[in-house]
């Protein structure tokens, strides 16, 4: 049959957790005022309960900077993904505000010095401080040249002003692409123009990779 002091060890972990009966718990806090064993053994467990209370705090720390750690790389990569986007965004509406603010109105063959002159007063009766360059159906055969490089020769049966096929044109530079819309608008349908060519109406992200791609 258990003594005292084992009975009361029995009772000491329930004892420590506070879920013995009142009755119980009277019986064990008499006899710990005389045992020096028993007290001894209470100071153990609740050593033992302390350590493992505090490894349970350290665990759910660390398992809340774990979470946190995993936050904070989703939020950073979040951030840089958004800062690449906006960057492309700025880098894509740039290059359509350079290249759309640009045209060129090609003339026909047999277009007079009248007609060409209606143009030019047309274009900057529209928009002020436009850049208006004449480029001759002989300078446009050597761009094309320059632009093919090591193969010219294919354009070599082109060698006079009565078989190049090019046409002179008016290359017009504006400051936004909404001054080249309304150039487009005054000069459209006037004679003396065969043709009229803007990016106004492309995509800024189509544009964009065509631009570099003919980069």
């Amino acid at each position: 049959m258990k003594n005292e002091c084992d009975i009361v060890k029995d009772l000491l972990f329930s004892y420590n957790d506070g879920v013995l009966s009142e009755t119980s718990n009277e019986f064990v806090e008499e006899h710990l005022k005389n045992c020096e064993s028993c007290n001894n053994a209470l100071k153990e467990i609740r050593q033992e309960s302390g350590e493992i209370e505090q490894k349970k705090e350290i665990d759910a720390f660390k398992g809340v900077r774990k979470k946190l750690t995993k936050k904070n790389i989703i939020i950073s990569i979040s951030l840089i993904i958004l800062l690449i986007i906006i960057i492309f965004n700025i880098l894509v509406f740039k290059n359509y505000n350079e290249v759309a603010s640009t045209m060129v109105v090609y003339l026909e063959e047999d277009i007079t010095n009248e007609q060409l002159e209606n143009i030019e007063e047309k274009i900057t009766q529209n928009v002020e401080n436009i850049e208006i360059t004449y480029v001759s159906k002989e300078q446009e055969l050597e761009e094309v040249k320059t632009w093919l490089g090591e193969n010219t020769n294919v354009l070599d049966v082109y060698n006079n002003s009565e078989n190049n096929p090019l046409l002179a044109n008016l290359e017009i530079k504006a400051n936004t692409n909404k001054e080249i819309q309304e150039v487009v608008e005054a000069i459209q349908g006037m004679p003396g123009i065969r043709s009229i060519s803007s990016y106004i109406n492309w995509n800024p992200y189509e544009l964009f990779v065509v631009e570099k791609f003919l980069d």
